[in-house]
């Protein structure tokens, strides 16, 4: 069932590229696992990008060189929230964001969702460096 709801895709390891097994072949993902890679994707992914899809990605570059004020923290902590709610997957409603700091050097993002049917949050930490680099600090995803 979960496979139905979920899909399956070429696992990425934490850099995108693709994992590959020790024989040679892919690596696939399954379940909730495809589901955290697609919100990873859209969250790293500039929005307007994708060729094939204008409306998938985040606008979190946006704020890199912002100031750090209540406006703005609320503002990419809102813009984290309505980017995973997107995902048709997500339980409407369980989405949480917030930003964990915010200085010269960057800042560090978390959000939390549900996906339907499960009873585990799924939770992102991301840090966005001052030079527009994004990369993942903490997953905490259930085990299928």
């Amino acid at each position: 069932m979960s496979g139905e709801v979920y899909g399956q895709d070429i696992r990425l390891g934490a850099d995108f590229q693709a994992l590959v097994a020790a024989n040679g072949e892919l690596v696939l993902s399954d379940g909730v696992q495809t589901g955290e890679q697609d919100v990873r994707l859209r969250l790293f992914t500039r929005l307007g990008t994708l060729f094939y899809d204008v409306n998938f990605g985040s606008l979190i570059h946006d704020w890199i060189h912002d100031e750090n004020t209540s406006t703005n923290r609320l503002g990419l902590a809102s813009e984290l929230a309505v980017r995973v709610a997107l995902d048709s997957r997500v339980e409407p409603g369980t989405v949480v964001s917030s930003v964990l700091s915010w200085n010269e050097t960057g800042l560090v993002i978390q959000v939390a969702w549900t996906f339907i049917d499960e009873d585990h949050p799924s939770n992102l930490v991301l840090e966005v460096g001052e030079d527009g680099t994004i990369s993942e600090v903490l997953q905490d995803v259930a085990t299928d």
